[in-house]
């Protein structure tokens, strides 16, 4: 997935959408599995759906998420997950 990153071949686009695709997969199984639950939390695909800036990646690989980025998806799932809370 992260080889080549700037690249443009058809072999690089062909490798970042079939990354994609299984973490949509992955997140569908997710969301129905979590479901079947009552005290489960999905968030709706929020965390997904984010575009994170430079400024939210860790500069020592740009993958993971910086203190910033650690912050914004803190906020992300916590509005996500609190507008689905139920009462114990």
């Amino acid at each position: 997935m992260l080889a080549a990153p700037e690249s443009a071949s058809a072999a690089a686009e062909a490798r970042r959408d079939a990354v994609q695709d299984r973490v949509i997969a992955y997140n569908t199984v997710l969301k129905d599995v979590c479901g079947q639950y009552p005290k489960c939390r999905y968030d709706g695909g929020a965390v997904f759906d984010y575009a994170f800036t430079a400024g939210q990646l860790s500069q020592w690989d740009w993958f993971r998420p910086s203190p910033q980025g650690q912050a914004q998806l803190a906020r992300i799932l916590y509005r996500a997950i609190a507008s689905k809370a139920v009462a114990p």
